[in-house]
């Protein structure tokens, strides 16, 4: 059962706009219903999970005191409380002034870490209108021995799992619009084949095997087309499949090598590399392969875009005249680019599905590891260590 009072919506549903700052957000202990001493203990990793991740969203400023509401000039704080059985979790929000309820929810316990971050989820949509993306994932391909294989881990570097164990080289993860399905690119003797691994049967499908190289897949927003890198024809070029009429279309034709597409939040344009100017740069063109504009003009070896889900900003990475590889994002209709990272070479962005996070690779440690940032450069930090690795790619929003 889920409440949301009218007047909540009134006064809390404004802050969809974030510039409006964070709001003030109180995680009250939950109250014990058991005589279970472990409950204590799953009590504070709920509650340090739910903080973690409130505060990682960038809504919001949490508190674990309610002292600290009473001087708050901004009256919309809310107070998060719960009680806690040996099955459920129930959670409310309460406006702290009013003390009038805005959320109420009862939560099955099951895994403590995936119902913490979906109660956070939670949380962040009713106090926003936005999706939280704490139930998200990162699948990426990590060195193993001689081969590459693809791995997925929770957004905040929980839950290691191993997809593939084959020992070949698994290149280039890249999700469907769902998060059910995973393409990427495996070497098959002479070949880079384009595949599917399906998250549900752990099953893996063969969806491209032309000579030659078939790897770098961009999903569109719809689920429609893939639009993928492919040297059949004798050079590198990109490609778009049809996934319903099973229609391959060329979009590109020249003798520069052409890579590393990305489509926008809308579908009908595509980011992509080409060194048609002498060194690579990024370009944008419409779905067909028209209307094709250079939009780097400053560095003389960028590559790598991520286009932003919210549609305002493309990364990419940049060689630096120190020869390092950085990170920056810019304006995709003016080019005005912003340099995010420093320190080591920094490679591979690719955005949170609600566009406010980045995670990368960076060898500032020695091997290239997987990090995050928020999307102006802020709070970089490291994810994951266990392996190197490379190609990593955020999920989308799951429906559950």
């Amino acid at each position: 059962m889920i409440i949301i009072l009218l007047f909540s919506q009134e006064v809390y549903l404004r802050l969809t706009d974030y510039s409006l700052g964070k709001t003030k957000i109180v995680i009250d202990d939950f109250n014990i219903l058991s005589k279970k001493e472990e409950i204590f203990k799953e009590r504070e990793l709920i509650q340090m999970i739910i903080m973690q991740d409130l505060e990682y969203s960038l809504y919001f400023e949490v508190f674990r005191d309610t002292i600290f509401l009473f001087y708050a000039k901004d009256k919309s704080s809310i107070i998060l409380q719960g009680d806690l059985t040996d099955n459920e979790i129930k959670i409310y929000l309460r406006d702290f002034f009013s003390k009038g309820l805005i959320f109420e929810k009862r939560y099955i316990k099951g895994d403590l870490r995936e119902t913490s971050h979906r109660i956070s989820d939670d949380v962040i949509y009713t106090i926003t209108g936005e999706k939280g993306i704490s139930t998200t994932k990162i699948v990426f391909s990590y060195k193993k021995n001689r081969g590459k294989e693809l791995g997925i881990i929770d957004y905040d570097g929980w839950n290691f799992r191993g997809l593939t164990d084959n020992g070949n080289l698994n290149l280039f993860p890249e999700w469907d619009r769902f998060g059910k399905y995973i393409l990427f690119s495996s070497y098959s003797i002479d070949k880079l084949e384009l595949n599917l691994y399906d998250l549900t049967t752990e099953k893996i499908n063969n969806l491209f095997s032309y000579t030659g190289l078939n790897y770098s897949p961009s999903l569109s927003p719809d689920g429609e087309n893939i639009c993928l890198t492919m040297t059949k024809d004798g050079n590198a070029e990109l490609y778009l499949y049809n996934i319903k009429n099973n229609k391959l279309l060329r979009l590109t034709y020249n003798n520069a090598i052409d890579c590393s597409p990305s489509f926008s939040p809308n579908g009908r344009e595509i980011a992509f590399v080409s060194d048609r100017s002498g060194t690579p740069q990024i370009y944008i063109m419409d779905i067909d392969g028209s209307n094709t504009r250079r939009l780097t003009f400053s560095g003389d070896y960028n590559t790598s875009p991520a286009w932003s889900p919210r549609g305002n900003l493309i990364a990419y990475v940049s060689r630096e005249k120190d020869n390092s590889q950085q990170i920056y994002i810019t304006d995709p209709n003016n080019f005005y680019p912003l340099k995010l990272t420093y320190i080591g070479n920094n490679e591979e962005p690719s955005f949170s599905p609600d566009g406010l996070h980045i995670v990368f690779i960076s060898d500032r440690d020695g091997k290239y590891e997987l990090w995050t940032m928020n999307w102006n450069g802020t709070r970089q930090r490291k994810l994951f260590d266990k392996y190197e690795v490379f190609s990593p790619s955020w999920s989308p929003f799951f429906k559950y």
